[in-house]
C-alpha cells in the first residue's frame, strides 16, 4: 500500500474514495489537517477523508489548497496529524495521500500498523454525539510564509526578476512570497483548475519556462511539482541549472553557516554531491532514496541539511519534510549572495551521467532478476535495489517506490565507460522486465 512517498495509485482503480475513508479513519486518533493540490480529483477524496476523520470522533481541518510542507508545518506548530492529497510529480490521472504527525511523514512502523488495520477493516465510529467537526482554516499559508521569511536573509538592496512556474499547489504561497521579498515576479501557469503542463519539473517540461525567463530578461526561474515539495533553478540563459549542481550549490550554502557539517542524501547521490560534502569539511550520511528517509535521518543525526538530487529539501530549521518553497527562498538568498547561477554553476565539475526508466508491472521480481544475474567486481550495496561502486564511477539499479518503474542511474568519470556499461546495463534491465 505504502510506496516510498505515502500511498499512490491511478485513481479509481488503485486508489479512490473508499479507501481514502478508510485510511484517514484509521489515521485519525488526533486532529488532522487536510490539504491538496490542485488534481480535479483532490476534492473528492477530500470528502471522503473529512468522513473518515469525522466518524472517528476527530476535528477535521481544512486548509484547501496548500503544499505539501504548509501541511506538515500545520502539524508542526499544532502539534497534530495531517494528510496531504497529491500525486506530487505524477501524471494527473494519479492522486496519493502522504500522512504527517509534528512536522515529518510519519514512519514505516506508523505505516505498516495503518496497513494491517486497513486489511483487517478496523475502523472507529464515534458515538452520534461526538462526531468531529469539520473546520475551514486557511492561515496556515500564509503562518508558513511568514516563517519562511524568519529562516533566510533577503537583501533588498537589488531589484530582481524572477519568473515563477508554481503548476500547482505552491501558487498560494510561492509568488506573493517573492512579491514582499522586493522581486519583480512575473507568474506563469498558475491556475488551480488543473496542470498547465506535466507535474515533473524536469528540462522538457519546463521548456515554457525557460523560454519565458530569456524573453523577459529575468534574473533566474523557479520551478515547482505539483505540491511544491520540489524546487528546480533555470539560469538567466533559460538553462535548467542540472540537479547535482543544483543540490551542490545547497549543502555548501548550508555547511558555510554553522559548525554542524552533518548532511544527508540518498544512495543516489553523484560524485559531485559527495565531493561537494567533503570540500566543505562535511560529513555525508546516507539513507535509501526517498524524503521520509531522509527526513528521519536528519533528526536521528542531527543533521544540518538532507537533499535528494530531483530539487527536494529539507532543512533543520523547517519541516523535516522537502519543503520547495523555503528552497526558492534559499536559492534567491543564494543569488543575492553570490550571483547568476550560470557562473556559479561553473565552479562544479560534472562527469558524464546518465538516467532511465523501464516501465516494470513486477518492480520487485524484476529486481531479484536483476540481482541474481549482475556480475560485477565493484562495491555492492543492496540497502535500495542495488547500487555498484568502482573506482571510476558507479549506477543504481532500484524499483520506483511510487510508479511501476524500475530506474537506473549511472555515472562515470569517461564518457566512453558510461556507454558500454550503459549498454549493457539497459539489456540486463530489459531482459528481466
Amino acid at each position: 500500500m505504502f510506496g516510498t512517498s505515502g500511498i499512490r495509485g491511478l485513481y479509481g482503480s488503485e486508489l479512490d474514495e473508499k479507501l481514502a475513508l478508510l485510511v484517514s479513519n484509521i489515521f485519525a486518533d488526533n486532529v488532522v489537517a487536510v490539504g491538496r493540490d490542485i488534481r480535479k480529483t483532490g476534492k473528492p477524496i477530500a470528502h471522503a477523508i473529512f468522513a473518515g476523520i469525522t466518524s472517528a470522533g476527530m476535528d477535521g481541518i481544512d486548509i484547501g489548497i496548500a503544499p505539501t510542507p504548509t501541511v506538515a508545518f500545520a502539524t508542526k506548530i499544532r502539534r497534530i496529524k495531517g494528510i496531504m492529497i497529491t500525486a506530487s510529480h505524477n501524471p494527473p490521472q494519479y492522486n496519493g495521500l502522504k500522512f504527517f504527525k509534528d512536522g515529518i511523514e510519519i514512519g514505516r512502523n506508523a505505516e505498516r500498523e495503518i496497513e494491517e488495520r486497513y486489511r483487517r477493516c478496523e475502523t472507529r465510529l464515534a458515538d452520534w454525539n461526538k462526531i468531529g467537526r469539520l473546520i475551514k482554516d486557511d492561515s496556515f499559508i500564509a503562518k508558513h510564509k511568514d516563517s519562511v521569511k524568519s529562516l533566510v536573509n533577503i537583501q533588498k538592496n537589488k531589484r530582481v526578476r524572477v519568473v515563477i512556474d508554481s503548476n500547482g499547489a505552491g501558487v498560494v504561497i510561492t509568488p506573493q512570497l517573492f512579491r514582499e521579498f522586493g522581486c519583480d515576479v512575473i507568474s506563469i501557469n498558475d491556475s488551480i483548475e488543473g496542470f498547465s503542463r506535466p507535474s515533473e519539473p524536469n528540462a522538457k517540461n519546463l521548456e515554457g519556462l525557460s523560454k519565458k525567463v530569456i524573453e523577459s530578461g529575468a534574473d533566474f526561474g523557479i520551478a515547482h511539482d505539483g505540491d511544491a515539495d520540489r524546487c528546480v533553478i533555470i539560469d538567466e540563459h533559460g538553462e535548467i541549472v542540472p540537479f547535482d549542481v543544483q543540490l551542490s550549490i545547497m549543502i555548501e550554502h548550508e555547511l558555510e553557516r554553522t559548525r554542524n557539517k552533518r548532511i544527508v542524501s540518498t544512495i543516489e547521490s553523484s560524485l559531485i554531491v559527495r565531493e561537494a560534502v567533503e570540500k566543505s569539511g562535511g560529513e555525508l550520511i546516507v539513507t535509501p532514496v526517498g524524503s521520509s528517509y531522509v527526513g528521519e535521518a536528519l533528526e536521528r543525526y542531527n543533521a544540518i541539511f538532507g537533499g535528494e538530487p530531483c530539487g527536494e529539501y529539507i532543512y533543520q530549521n523547517g519541516v523535516h519534510v522537502p519543503d520547495g518553497v523555503l528552497s526558492a527562498a534559499k536559492f534567491l538568498e543564494i543569488y543575492l549572495e553570490k550571483g547568476r547561477f550560470s557562473e556559479l554553476k561553473k565552479k562544479y565539475k560534472t562527469y558524464p551521467i546518465y538516467r532511465d526508466k523501464f516501465h516494470a508491472q513486477d518492480r520487485n521480481g524484476a529486481i531479484k532478476r536483476i540481482k541474481a544475474q549482475l556480475r560485477t567486481e565493484g562495491r555492492i550495496n543492496e540497502e535500495d535495489g542495488v547500487r555498484v561502486d568502482e573506482d571510476d564511477g558507479w549506477f543504481l539499479i532500484r524499483p520506483s517506490g511510487t510508479e511501476p518503474l524500475i530506474r537506473l542511474t549511472m555515472e562515470y568519470k569517461d564518457k566512453d565507460k558510461l556507454e558500454r556499461k550503459r549498454a549493457e546495463l539497459v539489456e540486463l534491465i530489459k531482459k528481466n522486465l
